[in-house]
């Protein structure tokens, strides 16, 4: 689970990206007055989800168990 920060992603400001192992997809979360408002699967069926994370460089990586590789999300504008 990572919140998303930066100017990368600007929509997404303040969201929460959350990754599920079990079920293959990593979904969008949006809070307002701590409550969830909105979800959103982002990505299905890539594998099982181990990590997300926001890197330094503004983008979002996802770390997949099977098959092994990591996967960059890139804004499209």
């Amino acid at each position: 689970m990572t919140f998303v920060t930066g100017d990368r992603f600007k929509k997404w400001e303040n969201n929460i990206l959350v990754g599920s192992l079990r079920f293959d997809y990593v979904e969008r979360i949006v809070l307002e007055n701590q409550k969830v408002v909105h979800q959103e699967k982002l990505v299905e069926g890539i594998g099982r989800v181990r990590n997300v994370v926001m890197s330094p460089d503004g983008l979002v990586y996802i770390g997949l168990e099977q098959p092994g590789r990591i996967v960059r999300l890139v804004p499209v504008e």
